[in-house]
């Protein structure tokens, strides 16, 4: 092949062309067939180079096409993703590097595509997720997860910042590694929602504070929410499962159940407004409580359709106190000056009788003449679920020197229904202390229910709605009547709502970042600060304290408060008016039991000066008999035994008087009560006479009691003359002692557990009627004909066991005889060793005496006696004359012997005084009455009891000087 053929083809075959002869050529090919078979070769080499061009023509024209199509689909991606101007989309290499910014990224961020191209990713964090980190745990969470998703800050280019919502993923599609970011700015939407939180959490504040119980009935699913105060409120614990049939009817009274569901329809009822509003009462599912609860609710439509009911709960029984507040402030003239409008009762506490005005009748229905007039009869009327805490509470006042009583109770009408009730008592109380009379008025708050419903109403409504909009809560905070504050963590004033400006005159602006104390009273900042301390971790269910107005007065505020997380929301009522009314009411009460003192010590004295009288007849007759010239010895024998004996039964009488007072001095010592009633059998036996037959029952065992022995027999011959009168001299009568572990509930007080003596008196008399058995503790009450008594034994039996720390009860019936107990406390046999110690003295011994008296007479009665006796004695007129005679000269006396009752210091003061100048000078007392005495005792002096002997005096004053001796 000639040179030029094959220059186009150097360096590379392109094919081979074989001809191949079917007969063989010995001279091989011409000159004609060599140049055929190159032509041939070169065509060849020309249709293989045609068909590599067409090949390379065909691949340069898919690959135009291809970047073609390539073109227009990434002109399109860029479209789509530039049209998003609300979304950043990003893309970053696998370090991080920004490769794609997005007109949207620039829209969101601010930034151009030239300015972050090749920058880190970090640059649109914020500081301080880039110091945690946060960008490298997103590109990590990303690649181990396939996608990172976040809400947070972001950084625009002018420095201020977005909330978004960030999707990261793997980058995929492509050779080199890498991740895409969409970003979409949320900020409007983060800021709705933090409102949202903030007014939610300030609803619930505004809840809880109110005490309001929250509900949710999804129509749609058919589930009701509760919260656990609307738990509380059906007996249920928190977290107890609940539906609308096992939870909320089952719940409700069933006489309130038909109406409580109707409610309901009617407010899912779409041709209605809506409004859910009832009040029912609920039976505790678990805690079987009554409870009267006041429901409001809202419900929402959809297509006509109910799909969601909303509202609260309260317990409506828990808000009666402000309701009571409330009406004493609207009532308290009327209150004060015609308390009639009430019912008033009063209850006389020794014969157990309650008196009550004709608003029992008018207000709850009880006819006055079928009230039984006993306390049974008002306990039995109160609520079941309250009779057992009023009880508790009026005799924790009665029983321990109380005498304001107020509580709230439900009182059963005469229909049937229970009316609402806030009952306030005041004791009334004789000069011991005994509690002998009390006297109250029970304010009927059910006519209220309206008034407080009204009230109520708007902050209800108000706190159902405030979950849905921050703007409620505004309206409720702005229009609320009371005052409401929020305090912070420091105890400052946060915010205060405008009535604290209608109320105490100050202005919002005034108060805030005040010291919540600071407007407290000067008295009461301690209990403020208490108290603030205390609501920081818990709610504080309610008190009172003085405020200053911005004039300088002070006015009264309830207040309530409940904690937050970081603040303290507090309630406040202004309660001036209602506790000036309650003062007004005390003042009239006050006037009422003086009044009633004054007409008791009428009706005492009356009687007192009739016995007396009659006593000093018969002395004074003996006297001027006495007078009478050429007197027989006999008659004048006969007159001096007369006054003796009047004189001694008028110091009986006057005993008796202080015993029932309980002003009589007693000298109690350890003692056998079986074996003193032992002892008596004689006395009784010719006190009662021979038709009636005396029988007794008494222990093995000793019983032991710590008493004044001579009062014990005197007791006990009382009540068994009592018995002899109540059977008109023929019958049986049986003595009983035994010991018992607890004293039995008495005139409306409750039983004692204790170890007790108690001594029976039974008699087969006529009895005693329900009408007489009220008074026959009542000095100078008898049933007994005139000349035939004085009224004061039974009353003698009555101070004696009350002021021995005992009682006497007594049960009789007409025609079947009666029974009287006398209980003592039961003492030890230690106590008797120490208590009932021997008082046997020696012999007459001689001293000098100084006497204290205050009275003229006794005192030289006093020395007279003294002298006759063989003593030498000095009269002091009072407990300084004493003092100032003993500083001459102590050692001259060997006793003092004091009066208890002079002007300035009292014998005992007297006598404490010599105890600590001089120790070694005994001190004998004589009174015959002192109610210091009869409160304190002797504080361990002897005491000789006015009217006294010359042989009584003569044994004291020798068992004193006796026992210097021994001593000495």
């Amino acid at each position: 092949m000639p040179e030029r053929r094959w220059s186009r083809v150097r360096g590379y075959a392109l094919g081979s062309l074989c001809a191949i002869d079917t007969i063989a050529r010995p001279d091989g090919l011409d000159p004609m067939q060599t140049e055929a078979l190159s032509l041939l070769a070169e065509q060849v080499v020309d249709l293989i180079e045609t068909s590599d061009a067409i090949k390379e023509r065909d691949h340069a024209l898919a690959l135009g096409e291809a970047h073609s199509r390539f073109r227009d689909v990434e002109d399109r991606y860029h479209a789509i993703v530039d049209s998003a101007i609300d979304n950043a989309i990003i893309a970053m290499d696998a370090n991080g590097i920004i490769t794609s910014w997005s007109k949207g990224a620039e829209s969101v961020f601010g930034w151009t595509e030239a300015e972050m191209l090749g920058h880190s990713a970090e640059r649109f964090f914020t500081p301080e997720d880039c110091k945690a980190g946060v960008p490298a745990k997103e590109f990590s969470t990303a690649q181990a997860e396939g996608r990172a998703s976040d809400e947070r800050w972001h950084l625009r280019k002018d420095g201020s910042r977005l909330f978004a919502h960030g999707a990261m993923t793997p980058l995929k599609g492509t050779e080199k590694a890498g991740f895409v970011k969409a970003v979409r700015d949320v900020t409007a939407e983060h800021a709705t929602r933090t409102a949202l939180e903030a007014a939610r959490a300030t609803a619930e504040r505004v809840t809880a504070a109110a005490r309001l119980g929250t509900f949710d009935y999804n129509l749609t699913s058919n589930e009701l929410s509760w919260d656990d105060r609307c738990r509380a409120l059906f007996g249920l614990p928190p977290g107890a499962p609940i539906t609308y049939a096992e939870a909320f009817i089952r719940g409700v009274h069933p006489d309130d159940r038909v109406s409580a569901d109707a409610a309901v329809a009617r407010s899912l009822d779409p041709s209605g407004n809506g409004v859910f509003e009832i009040d029912y009462r609920t039976i505790g599912i678990e805690d079987d409580k009554l409870r009267y609860v006041a429901a409001r609710g809202q419900a929402f439509f959809e297509d006509g359709k109910a799909v969601r009911l909303l509202g609260t709960v309260q317990d409506v029984t828990a808000a009666r106190s402000a309701e009571a507040k409330l009406r004493e402030t609207e009532q308290r003239l009327r209150f004060a000056n015609r308390a009639t409008n009430d019912a008033i009762w009063d209850w006389d506490l020794v014969r157990d009788h309650v008196t009550w005005n004709e608003a029992i009748e008018r207000a709850h229905g009880h006819q006055l003449a079928a009230v039984d007039p006993t306390g049974a009869w008002w306990i039995d009327h109160i609520h079941p679920d309250d009779r057992a805490r009023i009880d508790a509470s009026i005799h924790a006042v009665i029983d321990h020197d109380g005498t304001d009583w107020t509580d709230d109770y439900r009182f059963r009408r005469g229909d049937g229904s229970y009316a609402d009730i806030r009952d306030r008592g005041f004791v009334i109380r004789d000069e011991t202390g005994r509690p002998i009379r009390m006297i109250g008025a029970m304010l009927d708050q059910s006519e209220r229910m309206g008034v407080e419903r009204e009230l109520r109403h708007h902050a209800t409504d108000l706190a159902g709605q405030v979950e849905a909009s921050e703007a409620e809560v505004e309206r409720l905070w702005n229009a609320s009547p009371d005052l409401l504050v929020l305090i912070d963590a420091d105890g400052r004033y946060r915010r205060v709502n405008p009535a604290w400006t209608t109320v105490l005159g100050y202005q919002q602006r005034e108060l805030i970042g005040m010291s919540a104390i600071e407007l407290a009273h000067p008295e009461e900042v301690p209990a403020s600060q208490e108290a603030l301390e205390m609501v920081q971790t818990n709610s504080l269910p309610g008190f009172i304290v003085r405020v200053r107005h911005k004039h300088g007065s002070y006015r009264s505020i309830s207040w309530v408060a409940a904690p937050s997380e970081h603040e303290v929301f507090r309630i406040g009522r202004d309660v001036t008016a209602a506790m000036e009314a309650e003062a007004t009411l005390r003042q009239t009460e006050d006037a009422l039991r003086q009044a009633q003192k004054v007409e008791a010590v009428g009706q005492l004295t009356g009687s007192v000066a009739h016995d007396f009288n009659n006593l000093l007849t018969v002395i004074r007759g003996s006297v001027d008999l006495l007078r009478r010239p050429s007197l027989s010895e006999e008659r004048r024998v006969r007159y001096v035994d007369a006054i003796a004996d009047t004189a001694e039964r008028a110091t009986k009488l006057t005993s008796q008087l202080l015993m029932f007072a309980r002003r009589q001095t007693l000298k109690p010592q350890v003692f056998d009560a079986a074996a003193n009633v032992a002892s008596l059998r004689d006395m009784l036996r010719t006190l009662v006479g021979s038709r009636i037959a005396i029988a007794y029952d008494l222990p093995e065992d000793r019983a032991m009691v710590l008493a004044d022995p001579s009062q014990f027999d005197t007791a006990i011959v009382n009540m068994a003359v009592n018995a002899r009168d109540a059977m008109d001299g023929e019958g049986s009568l049986t003595i009983a002692v035994r010991t018992i572990d607890k004293l039995p509930s008495v005139r409306n007080h409750p039983q004692v557990l204790g170890d007790y003596v108690a001594i029976s008196i039974i008699d087969t008399g006529a009895g005693i009627s329900a009408a007489d058995i009220e008074h026959i503790f009542e000095p100078f009450f008898t049933t007994k004909g005139v000349g035939h008594g004085t009224g004061l034994g039974l009353s003698q039996v009555f101070g004696f066991a009350k002021q021995s720390s005992g009682e006497i009860t007594v049960d009789s019936e007409p025609g079947k005889g009666t029974t009287f107990t006398l209980y003592l406390p039961l003492t030890t046999e230690q106590e008797s060793q120490v208590v009932g110690q021997s008082d046997e003295t020696s012999e007459m011994t001689a001293g000098c005496i100084l006497v204290v008296e205050d009275n003229s007479e006794v005192g030289e009665f006093a020395t007279q006696a003294l002298a006759e006796l063989g003593h030498d004695s000095h009269l002091a007129i009072d407990a300084d004359a004493a003092l100032a005679e003993l500083e001459h000269g102590a050692d001259r006396f060997d006793i003092v012997f004091t009066d208890v009752v002079m002007p300035g210091r009292s014998g005992i003061e007297l006598a404490a005084e010599i105890g600590r100048l001089y120790p070694n000078l005994p001190v004998v007392l004589t009174s015959g009455y002192s109610h210091v005495l009869a409160q304190e005792g002797t504080k361990g002096y002897e005491l000789l009891r006015k009217p006294y002997s010359i042989a009584e005096l003569a044994q004291t004053l020798n068992q004193a000087l006796e026992r210097k001796r021994i001593t000495n």
